[in-house]
Formats: C-alpha cells, structure tokens, sequence
C-alpha cells in the first residue's frame, strides 16, 4: 500500500540526511573556534537582552574572525615578577597582573594617547546639573570571550564587589566606592550615583568589569581565592590561552590569544594583527635581559636600565615620561618646616638639575612641578630650577632669628622655629641613599647640620605613617589624574598620603573646588594656580620623574608609546602593532 510514496519517503529520507549532516558541520565549525567553555550556568532569558538586528550571531562572528586571524604573529615579551590573579579587582596589587588583565578585560571608560578618559563599554553619557548622578548607556554589541552578551548585571556586581567592606584589605579605594550608588534601569541602563561631586570619577571608571554570569554569588573574599583567577572570562582583545609551568611547578609564561569574539565585533577597520602574545616571566631583571639577547622575547618595557637596552641588539628604544613623582617631602608638625621661609631656602639651597643628572644620569628628569609632564594641565615652574645658595642661607639666617627684619607676614614665621640638626629619611635602594646624602651635603653648604637616615622600605613606610621624621624622598605615583587631594589635603594626613601633614589653606581649597568643577576650562585653571602656589610656598620639593622605556626589537612595527598613566597603558595602541614580515591587508 505504500509502493506509491516510495518516492516520496526516500526524498524526505534523503533531505534529512542532508539537513542533519550540515547542522552537525556547522556545530563542529563553532566548536573550533570558540573559547574553552567555562564551567559557568547559562544566563536565564532575563539577563540577555539580544544585541541589534545588523549584529551577526556570535558563531558567524567567530568564524568570520578566525578567517581573518594572521598565522603566526606570536607577540613574545620578557615580565619580571609572577601571576597572583588575572582580575581587574586585584590587578593593582601586582604589575605583572595588571598587565596582563588589561588585555583581557574592559572597563566602562578607557583612556587615549594623552591620558583623557574615553568611553569603552559605554558608548552614551548624561552627567546630572548637581553632578552627582552619571547615567550610562551600554554597548550592545559586546560579548563576553565565552559568547555570553554583556549587560548592566555585569556593571552592578563589578560594583557590588568593590563597595564590599571587605575590598579594603585589597585596596584603599573602597571607602570610596562604598559611597557610590549603583542602579540598574534597564539592560543596559545604569545609574550611579555620587554622595558628593568628583570631577575624575570617570577615570575610576576605567577599571576592567568582570562577567556576573560566571561569578554569580561569588563575594570578595571568595573571589580572591576563586579559581576565575587564572582562568579569566573578560571583554577584552584577548583571551587566556595557556599558562606554562616552570621546573619549579611556578607559572613561567602566559600565552594569550586574540579573542575571535572581539575581533568579530570590532571590525576589520581595527583589527589586531597580533595573534598571540606570549609574556615570558623571570625572576630578575637581568634574566630577562639575557632572555632578550638569547631571542627568547622581542620585548622589554621598564627592564634595566637606559644604558642596559641601548647596549641591546636589532632593537628601537622608546622613552617616555612615567607618571611617577620622586618628591621630598617636610614634616610640618616640626615648627622648622612649617616657617615659609626655611622650606623655600631649603628648595633655594638645591641643584636638582645637577643632582639627578649625577645620580640618575639619563634615567629621570629634573622635575619642576607636583604634577606630571604631558598632563593637560601641567605647568612648569621656574622656581624649581632657581639655584641660589646665597638666598637660601640669608633665609636660614632669618628662620634662625638672626635676621631681625624677617618677614612678620608669613604664617608661623620664627615661631617656635630652629636650626637644630635634622634627617633626611629615604630608602636604602638604587640611587636613593648617595642622591640623599648629596642633598644633605648642599643644605650644609647653607648653614644646615643635617643627618641621613637610610633604611628599610619597610621602615621607611613605618617612619611616614607615624609621621616620625623630619624630611623624607618618598615616590608618589600621580597616575593619569592631576587630583592630588591625596597627598596635600590636610583631610589625608592621617588616611591619605600626606604624610607630612601639610596644611595651606589655599591649596586645599583649590583641590576642593577642582575635584567639583564641571568645567574643563576652570578645572585647568585650578590645577594650574595649584601648581604656582606650591612652588611659591614650598610646599615640598619636586625631585624628578623617572623615565619609562620600552625596547622592541625590530622586527616589531607599529609601536607608538602615548601618556603612561599606569605600565599598562604601553598596550593602548596594540591593535595596530604587527610583526615586520607581518603584511597589512
């Protein structure tokens, strides 16, 4: 009875086959492709709200991108240090971490070449007339590396973590975050909300998001032990491919590969010629080094010194200004320090520009201000370069009340004030103690009896936050931000960083109003009056900014260094970096 669908049974027998094979081909071609499955629940229809209807589905992203990879572009670059945790909450506590997680994962904001905070997974901005709310509008185009969308569930427990009471044994920052308010209003719709105005809080913002889908429920302290660590799920250009042990059984190197996801997304406008970047990890300096001259990495950045990396083969050198400051600080408990006069004969009474090109030769420059060269609003002040040990000495004189004529105007001018010996606290590492002592030895050249006290990085901290010193070299690391409440604004001395407890009135009202200002224009302003009035009351002395290098070797193309805020920043541009016998396509 069925001899006459006989036809017709085998023609649908056959097109099932047909259909069968090619989903079973299509399943096996995205299986290559994707990212090792993380052990993680699948979001529940709630939490993914699908992207628009020109995005592709993410298994044609990825096959697209696979494509379009270039073979063989290996990345290989010397870290000194070791993996703790590959975790935007945790990166700051170790260099090599913060490295690595910057090209795994992505923050709301990131910044560009001149250190200015740009959007990144937000793509839309309303700040409020009281500016104390900032409503975000989300990207929808971005997935995870493990093919999960990206949302505002992300953002809220990013932030659940860092206002956790618990972050603070991780980082000092949580007391603030713990302020902040965060409010989801849609998919991708959040609210923060302020408890009072903070002009650089979208550079705060540029810290990297984790995926809640993969961590749901995970607190801080669970977190920091979580195996997550070393097997990240990020948004950013790279994904973690392997991590390789060494004969000790410690991570020896980390191999990280372009995110098919991301690249998928992003487009072939800015697509990464950089397939793989392997970091290489030793345990000094001069291991990597020698690790460079055998051909094991192309890459050094902030290894050895200047005279080490121009010494080295087949290689360019870049060089910029790091956003470090090496300042000598006064305790102005002690009456001495707190006399305008003496702390501007004390700056009188140094040669910085001939004391760092002694010391530090080409690794640093001379500083002249408290804030950073590159920074929009950094302003050079002649005062810092104004050797003269002739007025310095009739100062010293004056604050020791042999000068009768001192000027009675100054704040606390001659009272309680004296010339008895001091220290000078500095750590016992590099070329801080001989650039110390060289120092003591030009303020004794002015009337001065001055010690040296070289000691422990430990003690040197100890000895700052008891505030149990006299004078101190201390490093402060400005960062991308000119705020500088931290270190001199009397609200820090005993929670921040003014260690020395500097208390000028104008200074503190300055950096009150810049961290309020809206206005980019007066914000400048601000910044730069602070500036002219620090050097004009001394309020410390600028010493010099270290120099950041980078060597690569050359068969490396594309490298270009903008402002370093953070180490990290040296990998802004990567996605223009290629391999010499790489070509453009």
């Amino acid at each position: 009875m069925f001899r006459g669908f006989r036809l017709h049974l085998l023609a649908l027998i056959l097109a099932a086959t047909v259909l069968a094979f090619a989903v079973a081909f299509r399943v096996s071609r995205v299986a290559q492709v994707e990212p090792p499955a993380a052990s993680t629940p699948a979001p529940s229809d709630d939490e993914v709200s699908p992207g628009p209807s020109s995005t592709p589905p993410v298994e044609e992203q990825v096959a697209v991108a696979r494509s379009q990879a270039t073979d063989g572009a290996t990345y290989r670059e010397g870290l000194v240090g070791r993996v703790g945790r590959l975790n935007p909450v945790f990166a700051q506590l170790n260099p090599v971490d913060r490295d690595i997680t910057s090209l795994i994962f992505r923050g709301l904001f990131t910044t560009d070449e001149y250190g200015s905070p740009v959007l990144d997974l937000a793509e839309n901005l309303t700040i409020s007339g009281d500016k104390l709310e900032y409503v975000l509008e989300l990207r929808r185009d971005i997935h995870w590396q493990d093919g999960v969308p990206f949302g505002a569930d992300d953002v809220l427990y990013t932030m659940s973590l860092l206002s956790d009471p618990d972050y603070a044994a991780y980082s000092p920052s949580a007391d603030f975050w713990r302020t902040v308010e965060t409010q989801k209003l849609g998919n991708h719709l959040v609210r923060f909300r302020l408890a009072q105005p903070l002009a650089s809080f979208t550079r705060l913002l540029t810290i990297g998001v984790l995926p809640e889908h993969a961590l749901r429920g995970t607190t801080i302290l669970a977190l920091a032990e979580h195996p997550f660590n070393l097997s990240p799920i990020g948004a950013g250009a790279y994904q973690l491919g392997e991590m390789r042990a060494g004969p000790s059984g410690a991570v020896s190197a980390i191999l990280l590969q372009l995110s098919p996801v991301y690249v998928g997304r992003d487009g072939a406008e800015n697509r990464h010629q950089l397939r793989e970047l392997l970091f290489n990890l030793y345990a000094k300096e001069d291991d990597a080094i020698q690790a460079y001259r055998r051909g094991d990495v192309d890459v050094l950045a902030n290894v050895g010194s200047r005279e080490d990396l121009l010494g080295l083969p087949q290689a360019r050198l870049y060089t910029v200004v790091d956003s470090t400051l090496q300042i000598l600080i006064f305790n102005w408990e002690k009456p001495v320090f707190a006399d305008r006069r003496m702390r501007r004969a004390l700056a009188l009474g140094l040669d910085q520009t001939a004391l760092v090109e002694a010391h530090l030769a080409d690794e640093a420059l001379a500083a002249d201000s408290p804030l950073i060269p590159g920074m929009p609003v950094y302003q050079a002040t002649a005062f810092w370069n104004a050797h003269d040990p002739a007025l310095a000495a009739s100062l010293v004189e004056g604050v020791s009340g042999a000068n009768s004529d001192a000027d009675a105007s100054d704040e606390l001018a001659g009272e309680g004030a004296q010339t008895a010996p001091f220290s000078l606290l500095v750590e016992d590492s590099g070329s801080s103690p001989a650039l110390a002592f060289d120092i003591a030895a030009q303020w004794r050249d002015i009337g001065l009896a001055v010690e040296v006290a070289s000691v422990t990085p430990d003690l040197l901290m100890e000895g700052l936050r008891a505030g149990d010193f006299d004078a101190a070299i201390v490093s402060q690391r400005i960062g991308g931000e000119p705020d500088v409440y931290r270190f001199w604004h009397p609200a820090q001395s005993s929670t921040g960083q003014n260690y020395g407890n500097a208390a000028e009135n104008e200074i503190a009202e300055l950096l009150d109003s810049a961290r309020r200002a809206s206005n980019g224009v007066a914000r400048h302003q601000m910044y730069q009056q602070f500036q002219e009035i620090f050097a004009e009351r001394a309020i410390a002395i600028p010493l010099y900014y270290p120099l950041y290098s980078m060597i690569v070797r050359d068969s490396i193309d594309g490298v270009r260094l903008g402002f370093i805020g953070a180490a990290s920043d040296r990998f802004r541009g990567i996605n223009s970096w290629r391999l010499a016998t790489t070509s453009k396509e």
